[in-house]
């Protein structure tokens, strides 16, 4: 495979530009489609001409930009070849702004730079290097693996002082990424979701700092950093660790089992939502330890088969206990409980849905449809289809 063909396969396949400089012309180009604004020194003949210039066959030069753009330098057989413009980061509308303003640029909006950054792909640097290394040995049949060094520009104090400021710029971003963690935690444990979900989705957002790509993959890592973090809320707020444990294991799995980043982020809300009503209703109602972890059993295991032998067992507590505890601090039984949960669920469905009594019974976990009958009318002093005639859409 020739160069020109090897470079245009690698550009289909990753998505990064490849350029080949074998004329002034493609200089001129490149220059011309990347420069954005005039404190990206790199995009001039002079400074590009020094960077070929110093390339050679057994190494790679890596160059950053101001805005955080990526450039990979080679020489295949003389020839300079660019892989870029690229990023390893997602950088938040917030964390451009604070980016803009470190360098002094007044004449480039973060809108217009987050919009730029948007169209580079995001790729951890070793990918990057590994497969521009690819590529050489494929046109030259040399399979050594050259060594990547960073790239400096002709110093100058406007880059100096880029480079102090990117340092401090580095130093506000993980600051304000450890405040938004406490201030996440801290929602959480007051039960607040609305404060819970705006700091997560700063969070969300301002991922720069751990420099990796935009992959299932790091949103499942992700997922596991916010669940700890919610979790310690959780702990701190008193709730129960039965709890805390079943919430928590159930988002893992829902994580494990997502098949898109979308679905990872929704699972994120759901489960600051989860975890802030539980804690909610935990600060509210005053219930002792026990007698709370067994109500968010019932109202989230209502559609299984119960017994007040399992749920006793579950919590390591006998059954007469919880059910004389449970009487004690709510005046009714774990049964009584568990039939008024799920008599209220069977009324949504009776008046949302067209599903039969004995569908409806058997989705709240009562098999017998004489029972749920039985159950459903103690409740509302109606049978289900007097409900459903009465409440059910017309």
């Amino acid at each position: 495979m020739n160069l020109y063909d090897a470079c245009r396969f690698l550009e289909n396949l990753e998505l990064i530009p490849v350029h080949v400089f074998d004329s002034e012309n493609a200089i001129s180009e490149f220059i011309n489609k990347y420069r954005i604004h005039p404190s990206q020194q790199l995009f001039s003949e002079k400074e590009l001409n020094e960077l070929f210039s110093a390339l050679n066959d057994s190494d790679l030069l890596l160059y950053e930009d101001p805005f955080r753009i990526k450039f990979l330098f080679g020489k295949c057989r003389d020839i300079p070849v660019a892989y870029g413009p690229y990023c390893t980061e997602l950088l938040s509308t917030e964390e451009i702004t604070i980016l803009l303003s470190h360098l002094k640029i007044k004449d480039l909006s973060p809108e217009d730079l987050a919009r730029q950054r948007s169209r580079y792909t995001v790729k951890p640097q070793q990918n990057v290097q590994y497969h521009l290394n690819i590529l050489f040995s494929e046109v030259t049949g040399d399979e050594t693996i050259r060594n990547v060094k960073l790239y400096a520009l002709s110093p100058s104090s406007s880059y100096i002082e880029a480079s102090t400021e990117k340092k401090e710029l580095r130093t506000q971003l993980v600051r304000e990424h450890y405040s938004n963690e406490k201030r996440l935690m801290n929602a959480v444990e007051r039960g607040d979701f609305t404060e819970a979900l705006e700091a997560w989705h700063f969070l969300h957002k301002a991922v720069s700092y751990t420099k990796i790509g935009h992959t299932l993959e790091t949103a499942r890592v992700s997922a596991g950093i916010t669940r700890t973090l919610i979790r310690i809320g959780a702990v701190n707020a008193g709730l129960p660790a039965e709890i805390n444990d079943r919430i928590s294991g159930q988002s893992s799995f829902n994580i494990t089992k997502a098949r898109s980043i979308d679905s990872i982020y929704q699972e994120h809300e759901r489960l600051i939502r989860e975890y802030c009503d539980v804690i909610k209703a935990y600060r509210e109602n005053k219930y002792s330890t026990t007698v709370q972890s067994l109500i968010y059993l019932l109202e989230n295991d209502f559609e299984k088969s119960l017994t007040l032998e399992e749920l006793a067992s579950e919590l390591s507590i006998s059954s007469s206990a919880i059910s004389h505890l449970f009487k004690k601090e709510t005046g009714t039984t774990p049964m009584a409980y568990l039939n008024h949960i799920r008599a209220k669920k069977a009324a949504d469905l009776l008046r949302q849905t067209d599903s039969s009594i004995q569908e409806i019974a058997a989705s709240v976990g009562i098999l017998d449809s004489n029972y749920f009958v039985k159950c459903f009318k103690k409740e509302y002093g109606m049978t289900p289809s007097t409900y459903r005639k009465r409440f059910g859409a017309s």
